[in-house]
C-alpha cells in the first residue's frame, strides 16, 4: 500500500491557466477511443451545439488558442493505493562455463486505487474516452450553453487509475581471469523484456495500452551492455545502451488518419547509446577518472528534442576522487 502525501492531500486550490485541445473538435474526435464520437456528440447536442461543425481550433476564443482560468490543488479524501505483487525466478550457474551467473526473473505488478493526478487536458480527454460521460473526470470540466467550449476545470488527485505491468528481467555475468600479469575480464548484461503495460484512467473504463502512449515512450525490449577489463590499479570500461523502436504516434491517430505523419516517422528509432570509461587507483586514498559519453555523437530523432538520446551529443568529463579518513 502507499497512503496519500501531504501535498496530494492538502495542497492549497490555486488558479492555474491551460490550453485545452477539444477532443471534441471535428479534427480531434476520430483519434480517441470508440467512445468519444458518442461522448461529443452527447454533450455537445445537449448544449444545442451541431457536432459535426464543431471547431474549436479556428476560433480565437477557445481554451485551443486562448487559455482558460482553472482551479488546482489537493484532495482531503483520498485513500491509499495498493498492489498485488508476484515474481519468479531462476538462477544458473552452469559448471561446464567456470564464472557464467544467469538469472531470470518474470513479475507480474497490479495497482488498484492509484492516485491520478491528470492534466487539465488529459481530464477533458479522458472524460470522453470512457463508456460513459457518467465517470468522474467529466465532474471536473463544464461547458458554456452559449458555444460549446470548454470553460472551467478542476486538477485534483483522485483514486481512479489502476495499472498493471509484467515482464522478464533477465542478467548475465561471466568473468574470467586472464592469468600471470593479464589481469581480468567481465562481461555484464542486463535486460528486460516489458511484456504489459496498461493504464485504466477511471473505474470501468476499458484498459489503455501503454506500450502505444507517445507521452511516455516504453520500450518492448531494452538492454545494457559492459564489457570491463582490470589489472591491479587499472580499470577500462565499454558500454553500451539501447533500447528498441517505440511509438512516435498512437494506434489510434494512425488509424483516424492514415497521412497523419510520413511512415517513416511513425516510430522513433532504436536507442544506441556508446561509452566508454576508465580509472586509475593511486594508493588506497586517490582514483583518477574520465570517460567519453555518445561516443558516437548520435543526435535525437528527427523531430524530437531529447529523444531517444540526449541532445548533448558526445562529451567529455574526467574527475578526481578521494577518501579523506
Amino acid at each position: 500500500v502507499r497512503a496519500p502525501n501531504i501535498s496530494e492531500l492538502y495542497a492549497p486550490q490555486n488558479g492555474t491557466f491551460e490550453f485545452i485541445t477539444d477532443p471534441c473538435g471535428i479534427d480531434c474526435v476520430a483519434e480517441g477511443k470508440p467512445p468519444r464520437a458518442a461522448n461529443c456528440a452527447t454533450a455537445l447536442q445537449a448544449l444545442g451545439i451541431d457536432p459535426t461543425t464543431f471547431d474549436p481550433a479556428n476560433s480565437s476564443y477557445s481554451p485551443q488558442n486562448s487559455s482558460l482560468l482553472g482551479i488546482q490543488g489537493g484532495n482531503p479524501n483520498l485513500d491509499a493505493e495498493q498492489a498485488k505483487t508476484w515474481t519468479a525466478g531462476v538462477v544458473l550457474q552452469p559448471n561446464f562455463v567456470p564464472g557464467l551467473t544467469m538469472s531470470f526473473d518474470w513479475y507480474d505488478i497490479k495497482l488498484t486505487k492509484a492516485i491520478q493526478y491528470s492534466t487539465a487536458q488529459d481530464i477533458v480527454d479522458l472524460c470522453y474516452d470512457q463508456p460513459t460521460l457518467n465517470n468522474d473526470y467529466c465532474a471536473l470540466i463544464t461547458r458554456s450553453s452559449t458555444d460549446g467550449f470548454v470553460d472551467s476545470f478542476q486538477v485534483i488527485p483522485q483514486n481512479v487509475a489502476s495499472f498493471r505491468t509484467a515482464g522478464l528481467d533477465m542478467n548475465l555475468l561471466y568473468k574470467v581471469d586472464l592469468g600471470g600479469k593479464a589481469g581480468s575480464l567481465s562481461f555484464r548484461a542486463v535486460g528486460n523484456y516489458l511484456d504489459k503495460l496498461s493504464f485504466v484512467p477511471s473505474l470501468g473504463a476499458a484498459p489503455q495500452n501503454e506500450l502505444d502512449n507517445w507521452d511516455y515512450p516504453a520500450p518492448r525490449w531494452s538492454a545494457t551492455f559492459d564489457l570491463t577489463w582490470n589489472k591491479g590499479p587499472l580499470t577500462l570500461n565499454y558500454g553500451i545502451n539501447w533500447w528498441d523502436k517505440t511509438r512516435r504516434v498512437t494506434r489510434e491517430q494512425e488509424a483516424a488518419n492514415p497521412d497523419y505523419v510520413p511512415s517513416q516517422y511513425i516510430w522513433y528509432r532504436e536507442k544506441w547509446e556508446h561509452e566508454v570509461y576508465a580509472s586509475y587507483d593511486i594508493e588506497e586514498r586517490f582514483q583518477i577518472y574520465g570517460g567519453i559519453n555518445n561516443l558516437f555523437d548520435r543526435k535525437p530523432d528527427v523531430g524530437a528534442v531529447a529523444y531517444p538520446i540526449s541532445a548533448v551529443g558526445r562529451y567529455f568529463y574526467m574527475g578526481i576522487k578521494a577518501k579523506v579518513f
